[in-house]
């Protein structure tokens, strides 16, 4: 509080006064805005009388008059201030100041003195650094956020550049009729109104509406779709049915120093496993183990009955014109797909170095892990580079030409389809059927139970971006597989 007046700190120590006329203190009276009694009791000043907001007003010329005791006192004159801000300076938190020596000894024998003084500025300004130093922080999260996504994004293309160019992609996208899709089978695909080029490599595979299945020449060739439910299938016609296997299986009996060629050991056999399936001594999941299947003569012989593998440029070259394969490949969703290898990876402690660090489908989508387009790379035999509408053609053309379609969403209706193939040869007993229950619907192997990724979710949406392709394949194959019921309309309903 600041204090004026013209009486020294000597004088109200000593209690002297001035003393004046009654006149002109009568006079003065009159003019006094508001009265300040301040009681001097022998050397001692007592506490100021006046309101909080009113505290710092300045004191002009005193008169010394009588209190009722009979001891002086002095009238003030005090300027009053403007009563602005009162509820704001009120409600503002005070800070404290410190007065000057010489206001400080008019009050005490203290040299400095503490007093709250209310500055109304004060905290708004806080308020507005604090607002602009989180919305900076929040902008440059954000920032590092979307550089991080398109950074992925970026170098997803890069890795695997797409062409998507809506005129091309015109070339394949409704060419059909309502009419013509009750028969799509029978509907070419066009790229450019012109039908696409079938690759010659895959010639050695039947067609499977011109060419019925005959046991007798042509071997079943099972396309493995990681996580697509062809594990299943294989693990049923195998351990339930009986039937022998070419796959990856037979890697573990090749061992990891392979076969010498040449060796009493070079020579194609089938073994049974642990868990009690039938599979040769081959390995299908590389090329060089399918070159080694192609000299052992895998695709004619009859003591294999099912080829399995991912590689369908390279199966090709074990079968022939007189024994070709015929293709069944079991698809799924390709974001579901996608989810679920996630998962199955996460499991897997040999993929604990590439996934171990992903909490979740979120941070896994923006990892150049995520699988780009798999099917159709691998229809189209274009497992790297760019893919274009043409590729998309050829995948559509050999699914509709070569492959028998399976649904893992139809399981039940599509292993009563396999099954016209695979009971020439196995049996129907009870323990079969078990067996074939168990393992379709309640213990199927590599089960994986997972929350679904929703449709419209970021990390869908960046699934959705790396299996575009996928996708309008997938929904072809669904066409088709509704189209390819007419094949097993003479099987009875619980075949």
């Amino acid at each position: 509080m600041s204090v004026c007046s013209e009486t020294t700190s000597s004088e109200f120590n000593s209690g002297v006064s001035t003393s004046t006329s009654s006149q002109n203190s009568a006079d003065e009276t009159e003019e006094v805005l508001t009265d300040v009694s301040i009681s001097v009791q022998e050397g001692d000043v007592s506490t100021l009388n006046t309101p909080a907001h009113s505290s710092a007003a300045p004191f002009h010329a005193g008169r010394q008059r009588l209190t009722p005791t009979g001891k002086p006192a002095y009238m003030f004159q005090v300027s009053k201030r403007p009563r602005r801000h009162i509820l704001k300076r009120n409600m503002m938190p005070s800070s404290l100041t410190v007065i000057g020596e010489e206001s400080a000894s008019l009050l005490g024998n203290s040299r400095t003195k503490l007093q709250h003084s209310h500055d109304p500025s004060r905290a708004p300004k806080a308020a507005l650094i604090l607002f602009a130093t989180m919305f900076l922080m929040g902008g440059y999260l954000g920032y590092n956020d979307f550089r991080s996504g398109r950074n992925t994004r970026v170098s997803a293309l890069k890795q695997y550049p797409m062409t998507l160019d809506n005129n091309h992609r015109e070339a394949l996208i409704d060419q059909t009729t309502d009419e013509e899709s009750e028969r799509v089978e029978d509907v070419p695909i066009l790229l450019y109104d012109e039908p696409v080029n079938f690759p010659k490599e895959l010639v050695n595979f039947a067609d499977i509406f011109q060419e019925p299945y005959n046991p007798l020449k042509n071997k079943l060739f099972i396309w493995h779709i990681p996580r697509a439910g062809s594990t299943t299938i294989k693990r049923i016609a195998s351990h339930c049915m009986g039937l022998s296997l070419a796959s990856e299986a037979g890697k573990s009996e090749i061992g990891k120093g392979g076969i010498r060629p040449g060796s009493p050991r070079d020579v194609l056999r089938v073994v049974e496993g642990l868990d009690g399936m039938h599979f040769a001594n081959v390995d299908m999941s590389s090329k060089d183990g399918i070159k080694r299947a192609k000299k052992l003569h895998v695709g004619t012989d009859k003591i294999v009955d099912l080829v399995s593998s991912s590689h369908i440029y390279d199966v090709a070259t074990i079968f022939n014109q007189e024994n070709k394969g015929y293709m069944v490949a079991m698809m799924r969703h390709p974001i579901d797909r996608a989810v679920s290898l996630f998962y199955n990876m996460k499991k897997n402690p040999a993929y604990e170095h590439l996934v171990g660090n992903f909490a979740s489908v979120d941070q896994y989508s923006r990892s150049s892990l995520v699988e780009n387009n798999w099917m159709t790379r691998f229809l189209s035999n274009a497992t790297e580079g760019p893919l274009t509408p043409q590729h998309e053609a050829i995948a559509k053309e050999v699914l509709r030409t070569k492959c028998l379609i399976g649904l893992l969403r139809e399981k039940t209706e599509t292993m009563r389809r396999l099954e016209s193939f695979f009971n020439w040869k196995a049996d129907r007993s009870q323990r079969r059927m078990e067996c074939e229950e168990k393992l379709l619907y309640w213990d199927w192997p590599g089960k994986n139970r997972h929350e679904p990724v929703l449709e419209g979710s970021e990390a869908w949406n960046r699934l959705e971006f790396q299996n575009t392709f996928d996708i309008r394949l997938y929904e072809y194959a669904e066409k088709l597989f509704i189209a390819q019921g007419k094949l097993f309309e003479s099987l009875p309903p619980d075949f």
